[in-house]
């Protein structure tokens, strides 16, 4: 899947629902704040990108890395899937 139309749609109905759910903890349960911090990471920017495979990942890995970008560890991103 390396449409960029598919990996947005995978990406908007399954993937960062997902993620939001798991990070929203992080923010005191509020969606809001969880929802832009999470669309102005890093990570959101490559999840984006078909060509990194980020959009296999799931959910919960997801959201683990971008609470490590958020805690300023280093993010170690898997390589491209083929």
């Amino acid at each position: 899947m390396k449409d960029k139309d598919q990996v947005s749609a995978l990406l908007g109905v399954c993937v960062i629902p997902q993620v939001i759910a798991e990070i929203k903890e992080f923010y005191n349960n509020d969606e809001e704040t969880a929802i832009k911090e999470f669309y102005k990471s890093d990570l959101f920017d490559k999840l984006r990108n078909p060509a990194t495979g980020l959009w296999h990942l799931s959910g919960k890995t997801l959201a683990q890395m971008f609470l490590e970008e958020v805690n300023g560890q280093t993010i170690e991103y898997p390589e491209e899937q083929s």
